[in-house]
């Protein structure tokens, strides 16, 4: 009698535990994708340098901070997803979002026609466009034109990287443009004569002359190119749904005002105006 109570006693633990593992099977980290469900959690990921003021950058911390990280967070939040961050060189990012390694981009992106024919991007959350930033004492440069013979800086692998190829080669190749990894450095080479312009969205450099008080200003108040600005994600039927509440959300934070007082906070320009059609 005791061999029996002590066997039905083993079994009964047994099926505890064999429950207990089926129970835990059902749950995970999910992402964005679609590719992993879960119960407890839901992540989205996300690319960036993460040297991008105003819109992206690390405090001593580590922790993201700006505009970008702002309007993400306000979003996932209301979806019920978390932020994960992943921090990488520009030229790399869409790279990952490609191998499907992140689910979207925080760094300003642009969306120019080029992107659009490969990536969905969410309803535009800024709108600027580029500028020149060159030293205050420099009464030379006034137009695009004025670039030729000079030595321009631009972020490597950027759509205005792009722009200014394409515009140089159809206009002589006279431009030395000379490709930086990240901007951090870029404004201080053109405050020492180092680089006689950088070519940059209009929005983040005059956030940063004025922060950083650099002896710097815009070449003019009319942009060389308008863009609109979004978040990309991989063109597929499992990312649709998702991407279009995403949307729904950041139209939501436009209409209230939310996106309006982020850019007074982070901003020296107001960034939620569209461009006139």
């Amino acid at each position: 009698m005791k061999l029996k109570k002590f066997s039905g006693l083993f079994i009964l633990i047994g099926l505890i535990f064999v429950l207990a593992a089926c129970g835990s099977s059902d749950t995970g980290n999910g992402s964005a994708n679609g590719a992993e469900t879960s119960t407890e959690k839901k992540v989205l990921r996300v690319g960036s340098s993460g040297i991008y003021p105003p819109f992206i950058s690390v405090d001593a911390n580590g922790k993201a901070q700006g505009y970008d990280v702002e309007v993400l967070e306000l979003v996932g939040e209301a979806l019920g997803y978390e932020i994960e961050w992943t921090f990488a060189e520009f030229s790399g990012i869409f790279g990952m979002l490609n191998a499907g390694q992140i689910d979207t981009v925080a760094n300003l992106i642009a969306m120019t026609e080029q992107r659009r024919e490969k990536y969905d991007f969410s309803t535009p959350y800024a709108y600027s466009g580029a500028t020149l930033v060159v030293h205050e004492d420099n009464n030379d440069i006034k137009s695009i034109e004025d670039l030729k013979g000079k030595k321009v800086g631009v972020l490597l692998g950027n759509n205005l990287h792009q722009f200014l190829e394409e515009w140089n080669q159809a206009n002589g190749n006279e431009i030395i443009i000379t490709p930086y990894q990240d901007v951090s450095g870029t404004y201080n080479e053109v405050a020492l004569g180092r680089l006689d312009a950088f070519i940059d969205v209009k929005i983040t450099a005059a956030s940063r002359i004025k922060d950083e008080g650099l002896p710097l200003k815009l070449y003019g108040e009319e942009y060389l190119i308008n863009f609109d600005y979004g978040f990309p994600f991989v063109r597929s039927e499992e990312n649709k749904e998702f991407l279009e509440a995403f949307s729904a959300e950041i139209q939501k934070l436009q209409e209230d005002g939310t996106l309006k007082k982020l850019s007074d906070k982070w901003s020296a320009i107001d960034v939620t105006i569209p461009h006139e059609k």
